[in-house]
């Protein structure tokens, strides 16, 4: 440290108490500093004890078995995750992550081989999942779009279906399309509109409709009072005229 030479002259006493000052302040800096860098430790210290890791822990609701050509195969249905399909190796061949809220082994599509039909928890009534089962790979696969045709029906001894949906109005106003399934994708090919609500936009009636991709050609317009005619109302109209006329729409 460097000291003025005119510091030397004063007396020896007032010298003394001079440096002791001075040794005294730098302590107390030194002393502050070391405080400091205690107490950051500490913080961040705390803050890693109360951030721990969530573990998620999920609930099985329940596993169902069986053996299709051969294979084993397991679906798991689970409150948090989802659905679950295993096979016989417990790899993990299909996973839908909703709310899941009945899943089975069923023949949809009459081959002989059951398929897996997954219920849907919607809003909509009646929005279904399908899994059918490959014969050349021995697994399952998706339809993909499936969830768009609502309670599905078969057309017993032919490979089409129909579905039904609300389409507004309190379910005064519906929907039902005639499809098959093509390469694990439902073909739209034809479609009844009901309408029974007293629209401004659109006279009650029924409206039937053969559909080509795109393109929409109406070929019937009947009274909606027609469905009346049938015991089960709407939907025994519907299944009635699917069954007789389904081949106008081929």
């Amino acid at each position: 440290m460097y000291i003025d030479a005119k510091f030397i002259a004063m007396p020896k006493a007032f010298f003394l108490v001079f440096m002791m000052l001075i040794i005294s302040c730098k302590q107390k800096e030194t002393g502050n500093q070391r405080v400091v860098k205690t107490k950051t430790v500490k913080h961040k210290a705390l803050i890693s004890k109360v951030m721990p890791v969530p573990k998620v822990v999920d609930t099985i609701l329940d596993i169902t078995r069986d053996v299709v050509d051969g294979q084993h195969f397991t679906i798991q249905r689970t409150m948090q995750v989802g659905l679950y399909v295993f096979n016989s190796k417990n790899d993990t061949i299909f996973r839908d992550s909703s709310y899941i809220s009945n899943a089975k082994f069923k023949d949809f599509n009459n081959d002989g081989y059951k398929d897996i039909w997954i219920v849907h928890s919607e809003n909509v009534p009646g929005i279904r999942g399908l899994l059918l089962y490959n014969k050349a790979s021995k697994t399952y696969q998706e339809v993909i779009g499936f969830e768009a045709f609502p309670a599905p029906e078969a057309i017993a001894n032919t490979k089409y279906y129909y579905s039904y949906h609300r389409s507004g109005c309190a379910d005064m106003n519906w929907t039902s399309d005639l499809f098959y399934i093509d390469n694990y994708k439902p073909v739209k090919i034809g479609t009844i509109e009901g309408y029974e609500c007293a629209d401004t936009d659109i006279k009650d009636g029924v409206y039937i409709y053969k559909k080509r991709g795109k393109k929409e050609t109406e070929i019937r317009r009947l009274s909606i009072n027609i469905i009346n005619n049938y015991e089960e109302n709407k939907w025994g109209f519907i299944q009635s005229y699917w069954h007789k006329n389904y081949k106008l729409f081929l």
